[in-house]
């Protein structure tokens, strides 16, 4: 498994190589070859995964549109040649950082089956800058790389279809990302979360994403204080940090949502999200891009209702029994959406228990390392 970051890094991608690798680590023998983030070892073994991290140089601040954080290291092709004898399959976890170079050395040093995941859909309503250079990239470099390797899966069937090239030869797969069921159930107490990052006691709605433009808090923060005019004893909860912590903070203010918005910007354990999901009444998040939306399902697993999108990957999770979905940027159907959910206790109920269902039998990570076997299986069949 090839990904520039991994655990502890925390982070979509990394979560589902993590899980991925954990599950298939069981019956395979699995590498993840890394960028080494300060306070990790070189070499270890971690559930069964063989974690290799290459010494590096990691950018905190790059140049707009390209996203934070980026690894950079001269190592990295001495140590992937150094790679190459010892594995059958190479999967890569991101387009923009793996090239058609690294695909060759693996297909010239070794003839190696390669797989490239598509964890980001082609760039779409976020800002000029960021689409028009990310599409850029994927009809220039990106293309050449999806073409040249033998699998290729999306984390949603829109990723898949709107980012992979229509003369692409690979064989291609949707495996969605997946959520502990376990960790995230419905049988979760709130325990003493309210008190440990003062929530008070209204009922609380619940987002979570990084504070950056494709998240779309603003649409939400606007919806929000059109529902505090209507309804009482209600509180937003934005846990998440990111470029737009300032400006969503002011917003809100500008907003005069005061005490009524509550911005949890620290690092928190997932044993803490859990309890900050069944302290919830329901989930929302208005993103205008989102290839697929992992919170999504760690709401639905925690047998909360979710509001989102009818954008990217989102419609695939959500369903009519499990929740609402609204359009893009509309900040008038989020405040009906969430005024429906407030006002009617025995559909938040029915719609959560449908959204444990559904997040039970298409969504776990059981079914993501299953997606891959196969994958794996149909490719090296047709070798």
């Amino acid at each position: 498994m090839l990904n520039p970051f991994f655990h502890p890094y925390l982070g979509g991608t990394e979560k589902h190589v993590l899980e991925v690798s954990r599950r298939l680590a069981k019956k395979h023998d699995v590498t993840v070859l890394t960028a080494q983030v300060p306070n990790t070892p070189i070499y270890e073994e971690l559930d069964g995964i063989k974690v290799k991290r290459i010494p590096c140089k990691v950018f905190y601040q790059t140049p707009y549109p390209v996203p934070p954080p980026a690894p950079v290291s001269p190592l990295f092709l001495t140590e992937l040649i150094k790679e190459i004898p010892k594995h059958d399959i190479f999967h890569m976890h991101n387009r923009f950082f793996y090239t058609l170079l690294d695909v060759a050395l693996i297909k010239r040093l070794g003839g190696k089956t390669i797989g490239l995941t598509l964890h980001n859909a082609r760039l779409t309503g976020i800002d000029w800058a960021t689409d028009t250079f990310g599409n850029l990239y994927d009809d220039v470099l990106g293309r050449q790389t999806m073409r040249a390797v033998h699998a290729l899966a999306g984390v949603s069937r829109d990723t898949l279809e709107l980012t992979a090239p229509r003369d692409v030869t690979a064989i291609k797969r949707v495996i969605y990302n997946g959520v502990d069921t376990v960790l995230y159930n419905p049988k979760n107490k709130e325990g003493n979360i309210r008190k440990k990052y003062n929530l008070g006691e209204d009922r609380i709605i619940l987002s979570i994403a990084r504070l950056q433009v494709q998240k779309g808090f603003v649409y939400l923060l606007k919806a929000f204080a059109d529902v505090v005019k209507e309804e009482k004893d209600v509180t937003l909860v934005i846990l998440g940090k990111g470029p737009l912590e300032g400006y969503l903070k002011k917003y809100a203010s500008d907003l005069g949502l005061g005490k009524d918005v509550i911005f949890i910007t620290e690092k928190m354990p997932e044993s803490d999200m859990t309890e900050l999901y069944a302290a919830s009444e329901f989930f929302a998040l208005a993103s205008v891009w989102e290839p697929f939306g992992m919170v999504f399902c760690e709401a639905m697993a925690s047998g909360k209702p979710v509001i989102g999108t009818k954008i990217g990957g989102i419609p695939e999770i959500i369903q009519e029994e499990s929740g609402f979905l609204f359009e893009s940027r509309n900040a008038s159907q989020i405040k009906e959406s969430m005024l429906k959910l407030l006002r009617d206790e025995k559909a938040r109920r029915r719609m959560g228990a449908n959204a444990r269902k559904r997040c039970e039998t298409n969504f776990t990570w059981d079914l993501s390392a299953k997606g891959y076997e196969e994958l794996y299986k149909e490719v090296l069949e047709e070798k």
